[in-house]
């Protein structure tokens, strides 16, 4: 029942799992977007720059102009935007600096001095890195134009301009168009992915940690394999994304989970807690409750019917806080067991009364049967043929045998079964003294026997076999007074059952054919028949029978 009680609660828990999953991946996915839009951003500035310098460049190089005057020019053009390029220079057609235009402070010539790709036949935008100066140094992006000078003769020549991407914190803090770096709210760290694969930071002096190896090989892989142009990627602590801009270069962005995201998962973590925390109490409330209104009643049910099995006593103890489908349950059970009670008490009383008249049936059949051996043997006292009253005695002694079965049976308080052991113990002693050898002790008996329980019917003609074999030892095996022994044993192994009965007197031969044998023995071979055992003999050494037969596999045993 509790199982079926925390069963019902798994969809609950699976559709507030999704929910959760669903809010975090809405977190997670909006630091990540916010990495995209400022790529965005980033590229946008970039593209301004860049074509504010190309157009520059392209108007002053197609104005015919000296070598002289178009530095002029330069110079007037840097001094306008502000000082806000790095390197300006006039380049002869084998790319060589003529004259350059560089800010006070800033020293990009390096930069300059690398060698221009060859021929350039129109404006030329590309991405550069180089060490630089002091407190220089990361990415740039070179413009490279082609331009005509005035002079005698006319010559032609490049203008390159060159704008640093990689700056310090107080400039990015400050410049115009590089505000998505100071937003308290939306902290971003950015990084140049160049050609060869190295990362430069776009603020020089931030000492920001470059983005796991991991992380990069993804993103470029996934850009790589995308038509769009921004790929992003959300991380449990932020986002990244990753994005081309202006000069073949890439731009890889970090964003940091802010305050209200991170306060927003806090609360989604608080309401996961808080729905579980619900869920539980109210299957513990659902579970005390089942207990209380349905466990509780059928496990008292349950032990009543126990205990009426055991003591026939059944006290269901219906409560008006029960059920209705239990109290009904209940009552009908009290009544179903107050019937079978009554039919109970009729049937032991008849069982009763059926072992009464069986006990006395034994007794009347076992006293008759001793009258009958009285009989028997009164009347062959009044006969004076020796062979005559020996078959008068031989009459007596198989009625007596059955006569000691039902007494066994009346004793043993086991109307349809025997106890072999007992009943063959007791067999054999009566038979001796019947024959008037108990006392005298000429002759003794060696009875062994397994103890185990047998049907009458069977019980019956083995007894018989055993009253004629011994009483045939008693006249036969020890005549003129010799002493000797009676053997009988009786074994039950593996489902066999196995009767010895011998003697250690004289031995004697058994006349052929059988025709001519002896009542005594047709008599044992008849009762084996009626056994389906088997019997062997012999007459060597004194007599001994074998009796083999199979029992049933369930024996009768009424003991209770």
């Amino acid at each position: 029942m509790r199982l079926l009680i925390c069963l019902s609660a798994v969809p609950v828990i699976a559709i507030g799992a999704v929910l959760a999953l669903h809010n975090y991946r809405e977190v997670t996915l909006g630091s990540a977007q916010r990495a995209g839009n400022a790529i965005m951003r980033l590229d946008l500035q970039f593209r301004h720059d860049t074509d504010r310098l190309r157009s520059a460049l392209e108007t002053i190089g197609h104005m015919d102009l000296t070598p002289d005057q178009i530095v002029h020019a330069l110079r007037l053009m840097e001094t306008i935007s502000g000082q806000r390029y790095c390197f300006l220079s006039v380049m002869d057609d084998e790319g060589k600096p003529i004259q350059s235009v560089s800010p006070q402070g800033r020293d990009c010539a390096e930069v300059g001095a690398l060698a221009m790709p060859s021929d350039v036949h129109s404006t030329l935008l590309e991405a550069v890195q180089t060490s630089g100066g002091p407190g220089e140094g990361g990415a740039f992006l070179r413009i490279t134009v082609p331009a005509g000078f005035l002079a005698l003769p006319e010559a032609h020549g490049y203008l390159m301009g060159i704008l640093q991407i990689s700056r310090q914190r107080a400039y990015l803090g400050s410049a115009s168009g590089w505000q998505v770096f100071a937003e308290d709210d939306n902290p971003i760290q950015a990084w140049l992915l160049m050609h060869n694969g190295q990362l430069l930071p776009v603020c020089s002096d931030c000492g920001w940690q470059s983005p796991p190896p991991s992380i990069v090989h993804d993103l470029k892989n996934a850009l790589e394999n995308s038509e769009r142009s921004i790929i992003t990627l959300p991380t449990g602590l932020g986002g990244y994304a990753l994005g081309a801009i202006a000069g073949g270069a890439d731009i890889l962005v970090s964003t940091q989970r802010t305050s209200m995201e991170s306060d927003a998962l806090h609360t989604m973590i608080l309401q996961i807690v808080g729905l579980l925390l619900l869920l539980v109490i109210g299957l513990v409330a659902v579970t005390l409750a089942a207990n209380i209104v349905l466990i509780g009643p059928l496990r008292r049910l349950t032990y009543s019917v126990q205990k009426w099995q055991m003591e026939g006593i059944f006290d269901a103890r219906i409560t008006r806080s029960m059920p209705l489908e239990l109290q009904r349950l209940g009552q009908a059970f009290t009544r179903a067991t107050r019937r079978l009670s009554r039919h109970e008490a009729r049937l032991k009383k008849a069982m009763a009364h059926q072992e009464l008249l069986m006990k006395e049936v034994h007794h009347r059949v076992k006293n008759n049967l001793q009258i009958v051996a009285s009989l028997l043997n009164l009347q062959a006292n009044q006969i004076e043929h020796p062979e005559v009253r020996a078959e008068f005695a031989l009459a007596r002694d198989r009625i007596r045998a059955l006569a000691t079965l039902h007494r066994t049976l009346y004793a043993e308080d086991a109307l349809n079964s025997l106890n072999m052991s007992v009943f063959l113990q007791e067999l054999c002693e009566q038979t001796l003294h019947i024959a008037g050898e108990s006392e005298s002790g000429r002759i003794t008996l060696d009875v062994v026997s397994d103890s185990f329980w047998m049907d009458p019917d069977q019980a019956v003609p083995l007894a018989l076999v055993v009253t004629e074999i011994i009483t045939n030892s008693i006249k036969y095996a020890f005549p003129n007074g010799q002493k000797g022994t009676i053997y009988v044993g009786l074994h039950r192994k593996n489902g066999l059952l196995t009767l010895q009965v011998g003697d250690n007197g004289v031995g004697c031969m058994w006349e052929e054919p059988p025709a001519h044998q002896g009542i005594g023995l047709k008599l044992i071979h008849a009762f084996a028949r009626q056994l389906k055992a088997k019997l062997t003999y012999k007459g060597e050494g004194g007599v001994q029978y074998t009796l083999v037969m199979r029992l049933p596999e369930n024996p009768p045993d009424t003991r209770k």
